[in-house]
């Protein structure tokens, strides 16, 4: 149990389960103290405890006195709720030096007859005292228990259990919650023992503290009424003897008692009932004139009593508060914290000691700290701080709960007795009560539609009560320091005035003066920076930070100030706050100068330099003086000795001027001049730099060390005259800045320096941009950039350099470098610009003009190449045709002063990166067709490593490569094959060659790229006719019988031998077509062509293999123009077998110019023979195709019957043909399968009369093999009557026929419209299939409605006699009645 004594203050536990004892040990002989009744009824009164009652003259609240913390220790370490008494029950073997240990002795006694009669003698020696402890606790109302512990060698004994039976009889304890047996155990057994044993005393402990409620109710219930007794003032009597405590007072201390009772029963509810009550009597005591007891004048200021009671209020006030949090309460908490604040600033200035006293500020500060310790204490132990949200709770109610204000009567009422009153305080100090609650409950405010949250009104964490209590300590100082000129004298207690009537005690004073108020403040605002740290709230950090900084600086703590000043700059110079960031610096430059640190002066002053500090310009003037009087007054306290060089990254801090430097070009060469420019700008507009700042040095570094560049300014800071000869330009530009060209490009290697130096003037001048244009001439190739650029000010005392790394180097830099603290990039940077000088060439007396030009992004770096001499020329015919070997011829020039080895690259790229390409390049067609054709070829875009030669001159087997002279050409040829696509492609050719430089002995790789376009376009375009012909005649007499011998319907399935697919004769549908395709050359060029086949879709599976010749060549297969490829023929033809359709060629028709398929001049097949086909020559071939579908309503309704493959080659004037014949693959139009639908055909009779009725009869046809369902409607007709039924639903069965008869009675004659009949077909539109979501359905769920037509109406009475109608509808001529007279 002592293990979990360390209790603190915030202890929320509740219940049985959770509870926890406050455990105070003592000694063996300690007692319980008797009460003053026993002490009376045995005489032994002067052995009673100290008397904490305000009736005893003992006591120190006698004799009108509130409460003492005597009371509380009494009761939480003296007088317990539990007693348990921890014994050792008496052993034989614990005798030392006795001759009889280890031996027993027996008698008769006993109900066994085996009593050790020493055992039993101690025994009873310890049961006597156990029944003297428990008398004594029972007298209190006190719960006793005893704890027995045994040793091992009473675990062997066999009379332990009649000893402790014994024990426990004599001492008048209970089996069950008032004796306990411990046996020896280890310490988990132990901490074990110890939970169980608080659990089982629990009940008692809640008694006791039950009763002493009850008993304290009853004598507060007993005692008079406050309206009856009115308080005399706070005066002796003439007899010496001083008023007792008020009425008031003792419900004071009842109420006080019952919530310390309470809070010790953990009924947490009933504590802040009774406290809060004891609150509002303690306020009540403090005004001029009491409220509760009429008449009764209040504490006098500055008294003891006083002293006390204002303690002892703030002291309830906490405990409320904390309560309230238990509860989960955070706004009442919160509510009840402010209203104490404001109602004892009432009191204060009441009193005359409002917030001009140090004493208030003290008060003050001392509440918040420890409201802010107890928010800590509670979040640490599990406490979640409330999120408020807008329109939750009304805060309408507390709106007027300023710390300044006097008029209570806004606020929560405070309970007094069994109700509840509120409270005010007046402008006199008088007290006065108002009935009812404002913004009672645990939830601190109401509901309603005006909702809002009051910032001040939401319980924060504990970081804000510290920093509360911070600038409270702050305004204790200043209070206290116009204290001590008042009263300055140490020996002399201060006099009271009219104006002060309570000034502070002399005590009060000698005890401010030993605090160190500037330690406590930083302390404060230290333990706030935490906890706001701890809740990441990084805007109310760095503004703690700076408060910090500026205590040390107060405290004279310069060093630290400085740190805290240069921590939080940097997150402000960052972010970019440079108001708050202006304010910084100029605190750190006063702790520097105090400090003797003027490096840090220096750097602090060139940032206050820069325009994004806000400053006016007086103040600029001020800090622009103070910086040069620094570095070029000899008499400067900081120039007392030579500094050492001070280096500042200007990335890091806000700069006063920009530097750029950019190349002309994005590529330079080697030994050639590349011109740079640096742009020097000051930032801001006019004004921002007050005066002309010279620079000593401008240092440019490049990544070759040996290019480095140094412009320097040698002039002392009186003279103004630019010493040098470099050129210099000025203009205004549009927006009134002055731009300055100095051109340098002339400059002198400077050995010392090792860079290459020029003397030029260096003035930064107000609004004004300096441009410095030079130039570069490497000598090896590289990638030239610059690393850094450095601005220099040198002096007798000073050397600063201002750097500024590019922002590439920020970039790349090394793990040193990218922990700097670099102010952020700008998004958008602007781009860079080449201030470009334009002179008259006519005119050389008029002046330059100067002009910005924009650049590429590409100028920011340049890389130096050594130029090439070579040239690149190709030749070919344009434009190519798809499919074929496309010869291109690519010539190289030797321009090099001497002869060198080339070789050449050659890349076709891509027309989308994204996919694969089936374009190809290769020197020999012939080749490839040969790999191709054995199945090795793989599609090559770039060839590597082609040797040139001198053309003419054959390619060298050998690996030797042959030098070309100098003004030779070399000569090769390639072809290119682009499939599938017609579109331009990209051809790139890169020449490479190797130099020796005069400088170096290695040699130098040098390369010329050249590109250019090749448009490809389809070599051929096909069209298609598709016309139905009659069944082939071709077919077997065997068949012929049988198809006469039974109708489709009755004939047996068969097996298609050649598809494997069964064949139902009922469902066939054949179809013969008859195709007539023209195909037209519709390029530029000539062509061979070697032969023309139409490809079905049976035989296109053959395609593919390498035996069928592969993809491409002779008998092989071509891409598809038009973006059509084989593999989509393939997964057509696949579909097509799915349903059934199948594609045979009866006939080829195809005529050539030979009568053939084939081309030929003449007879023979030597393809030198083969006739051009010119450009926009048209050829017809016709082909007889049958198709048959096994089912006619699943085939779908575009097929695709094939392509036609052409194997051709470009036709040469000259008749010498280089490139192969190749084949093109040419897509055909599908053909449209018609599809079997119900039809209807109507029969008239061949005479109609007027008034005489006649018979049409309508014959519906169902040529499908499905069951059909129709709807017949009927509409009547204007010139006949019909009878008969008007609707009707039809079902007819596959291939099946229905007759409907009309009997028509014409009313006029003429032509007349039959009654029409419509019918139409239901046809189930197809349900949703497991996983297809809605959008993937052409049409919703349920019925289409399908018209059938009429067909061909035949007749009965000549072709005159009927005819069809708009819509589909019979007429008949009806001829008159007389007609038929004779």
């Amino acid at each position: 149990m002592l293990s979990r004594n360390n209790v603190s203050y915030w202890d929320n536990t509740k219940g049985l389960a959770g509870s926890l004892f406050y455990v105070v040990p003592e000694q063996a002989a300690y007692n319980l103290p008797p009460t003053r009744r026993f002490l009376q009824q045995t005489n032994q009164l002067h052995l009673a405890q100290q008397s904490l009652s305000p009736t005893a003259p003992s006591s120190p609240l006698y004799p009108d006195g509130l409460i003492t913390p005597l009371w509380i220790r009494r009761h939480r370490e003296q007088i317990p709720s539990v007693f348990i008494a921890v014994v050792d029950l008496w052993d034989r073997e614990s005798i030392v030096g006795n001759a009889d240990n280890g031996q027993r002795g027996f008698s008769d006694k006993g109900p066994l007859g085996v009593v050790d009669p020493m055992e039993r003698d101690h025994d009873t020696s310890l049961a006597q005292d156990l029944l003297e402890r428990r008398k004594v606790s029972q007298e209190r109302g006190v719960k006793f228990a005893a704890v027995v512990m045994l040793q091992r060698s009473h675990m062997e004994d066999p009379s332990i259990e009649d000893r402790l039976n014994f024990v426990r009889k004599s001492a008048g304890l209970d089996i069950k919650n008032s004796f306990y047996v411990l046996p020896p155990s280890n310490n988990q057994e132990i901490s074990d023992f110890a939970v169980n044993l608080q659990r089982s005393q629990y009940e008692g402990s809640m008694n006791y503290y039950k009763e002493q409620v009850k008993r304290h109710k009853k004598k507060r219930s007993n005692l008079p009424s406050t309206t009856a007794s009115v308080r005399p003032g706070q005066q002796p009597h003439a007899g010496g003897s001083q008023q007792t405590l008020s009425v008031q007072g003792w419900m004071f201390r009842y109420d006080f008692k019952m919530g310390m009772f309470s809070e010790c029963k953990q009924d947490i509810d009933n504590a802040v009932k009774f406290y809060e009550s004891a609150y509002g009597l303690l306020i009540d005591m403090f005004p001029v004139t009491s409220t509760i007891t009429p008449g009764a004048p209040g504490l006098q200021a500055r008294t003891r009593r006083w002293a006390e009671a204002k303690v002892l209020a703030d002291c309830l006030c906490l405990k409320i508060c904390k309560f309230h949090l238990y509860l989960d309460a955070p706004s009442t908490a919160l509510f009840n914290f402010r209203r104490h604040l404001i109602v004892f600033k009432a009191f204060s200035e009441s009193w005359k000691m409002g917030d001009d006293s140090f004493e208030y500020w003290a008060w003050l500060g001392k509440q918040y700290r420890v409201f802010g310790d107890l928010l800590d204490i509670g979040t640490k132990a599990g406490f979640k701080l409330p999120i408020p949200s807008p329109g939750s709770v009304v805060y309408g109610s507390f709106a007027g709960m300023t710390e300044g204000s006097k008029d209570l009567n806004k606020f929560s009422g405070i309970g007094v007795g069994n109700g509840a009153a509120g409270f005010g305080v007046g402008p006199s100090g008088d007290a006065y009560v108002y009935g009812g609650s404002v913004g009672g409950g645990r939830g601190g405010g109401t509901h309603g539609p005006g909702a809002g949250v009051n910032p001040m009104l939401v319980l924060q964490h504990a970081g804000y009560f510290y920093h509360q209590s911070a600038n409270c300590s702050v305004q204790r100082r200043l209070r206290f320091e116009m204290a001590e000129e008042a009263y300055p004298d140490s020996a002399v207690a201060p006099v009271p005035t009219s104006s002060r009537p309570y000034p502070p005690t002399l005590q009060s004073m000698n005890a401010e003066r030993a605090i160190d108020h500037l330690a406590l403040t930083i302390e404060l605002l230290t333990k706030s920076y935490e906890q706001f740290k701890r809740h990441k709230a990084g805007r109310m950090t760095l503004f703690l930070a700076s408060e910090i900084a500026g205590t040390y600086y107060t405290a004279g703590k310069f060093e630290m100030a400085l740190k805290f000043f240069e921590r939080i700059g940097k997150t402000y110079r960052k972010e970019g706050w440079n108001l708050i960031l202006t304010s910084i610096l100029k605190w750190s430059i006063q702790c520097a100068k105090e400090l003797g640190f003027w490096e840090n002066v220096v750097e602090y002053l060139i940032e206050m330099m820069s325009p994004d500090m806000p400053a006016t310009e007086a103040k600029r003037l001020s800090v622009f003086d103070e910086l040069l009087s620094i570095l070029h007054t000899k008499i400067h306290p900081a120039n007392t000795s030579v500094h050492k060089p001070l280096v500042l990254p200007m990335p890091q801090i806000n700069s006063f001027v920009s530097c750029v430097v950019q190349f002309q070009t994005k590529q330079a060469f080697v030994a050639s001049a590349s011109k740079f420019q640096l742009q020097l700008a000051t930032q801001g507009g006019q004004g921002a730099l007050p005066k002309s700042f010279r620079l000593s040095y401008v240092l440019i570094e490049f990544s070759d060390p040996t290019l480095n560049h140094r412009f320097e300014d040698p002039r002392p800071l009186d003279r103004t005259d630019v010493q040098g000869s470099s050129e210099r330009l000025s203009m205004k530009d549009r927006t009134g800045r002055t731009v300055e060209w100095i051109n340098c490009d002339r400059c002198v290697y400077d050995t010392e320096n090792k860079a290459w130096k020029t003397i030029v003037g260096l003035d930064i001048n107000p609004h004004s941009t300096l441009v410095i244009e030079g130039a570069l001439t490497p000598e090896k190739e590289q990638i030239i950039q610059v690393t850094k650029i450095t601005l220099g000010v040198v002096t007798e005392q000073w050397n600063i350099a201002l750097e500024y790394p590019t922002i590439e180097c920020a970039e790349e830099g090394d793990q040193a470098g990218s922990q700097l603290n670099y102010m952020p990039l700008q998004k958008n940077p602007p781009r860079r610009q080449w201030l470009e000088v334009s002179r008259d060439p006519e005119d050389a007396s008029s002046s330059a003009k100067l002009k910005f030009k924009h650049l590429d992004k590409g100028a920011k770096r340049a890389p130096l190449l050594r130029e090439s001499k070579v040239e690149i020329q190709t030749l070919f015919k344009s434009p190519a045709y798809l499919d074929e070997f496309f010869p291109v011829v690519i010539k190289v020039r030797n321009g090099e002063a001497f002869p060198v080895a080339m070789e050449m690259d050659v890349e076709l790229q891509p027309i989308d990166p994204s996919i694969e390409s089936l374009d190809s390049v290769v020197l020999d067609p012939h080749a490839a067709l040969k790999s191709l054709s054995a199945g090795s070829f793989q599609a090559a875009q770039t060839l590597h490593g082609i040797h040139l030669s001198k053309a003419g001159r054959p390619l060298s087997s050998s690996s030797v490569v042959q030098d070309l002279a100098v003004g030779e050409w070399a000569e090769q040829t390639i072809f290119v094959k682009a499939l599938e696509i017609p579109t331009p492609r990209t051809i790139v050719c890169k020449v490479r060659y190797e130099v020796s430089l005069e400088n170096e002995q290695k040699k130098s790789s040098t390369e010329k790229q050249h590109a250019f376009r090749v448009q490809f376009i389809p070599p051929f375009d096909a069209a298609v006719d598709y016309t139905p012909q009659l069944v082939h005649v071709s077919e077997t007499k065997a068949t012929q019988e049988s198809e006469t011998a039974l109708v489709p319907i009755l004939q047996s399935n068969v097996v298609d031998e050649k598809y494997g697919a069964v064949i139902v004769p009922a469902l066939t549908h054949t179809e013969v077509y008859l195709m007539s395709t023209r195909v037209n050359n519709e390029g530029p060029w000539p062509v061979q062509v070697k032969e023309v086949k139409l490809i079905i879709g049976s035989e296109s599976t053959t395609l593919s293999e390498p035996s069928a010749g592969g993809r491409d060549g002779a008998g092989g297969l071509g891409g598809l123009s038009r973006s059509h490829s084989i593999g989509r023929m393939r997964d057509r033809k696949k579909s097509l077998q799915e349903v059934g359709i199948r594609v045979e060629l009866l006939d080829d028709g195809s005529i050539g110019l030979d009568g053939t398929g084939r081309f030929f001049e003449v007879s023979g097949d030597s393809e030198s023979n083969l006739r051009p086909w010119r450009s926009g020559n048209l050829q017809t071939f016709n082909h007889l195709v049958r198709v048959i579908a096994a089912d006619l309503d699943m085939a779908p309704e575009h097929i695709e019957i094939g392509y036609l493959r052409v194997q051709w080659r470009r036709f040469e004037d000259d008749g010498n043909a280089t490139a192969p014949f190749v084949v093109t693959n040419i897509p055909l139009q599908p053909l449209e399968l018609p599809k079997a639908q119900p039809y209807m055909t109507v029969d008239l009779p061949k005479d109609a009369l007027v008034n005489r009725p006649f018979t049409a009869r309508y014959e519906i046809h169902n040529p499908t093999g499905k069951t059909q369902e129709l709807a017949m409607t009927v509409e009547p007709s204007e010139g006949m009557v019909y009878a008969g039924v008007m609707q009707a639903t039809l079902r007819i069965l596959p291939f099946a026929n229905y007759s409907i008869r009309m009997n028509c009675y014409p009313l006029q004659a003429g032509l007349t419209r039959l009654p029409r009949v419509k019918l139409v077909i239901n046809k189930r539109k197809p349900n949703r299939r497991r996983g297809q979501t809605s959008h993937q359905l052409q049409h919703p769920e349920g019925h289409e409605e399908v018209l059938v037509k009429i067909r061909g109406l035949t007749k009965m009475g000549g072709p005159q006699n009927t005819r069809t109608g708009p819509g589909e509808t019979a007429v008949i001529f009806v001829k008159p009645e007389t007609g038929s007279l004779e």
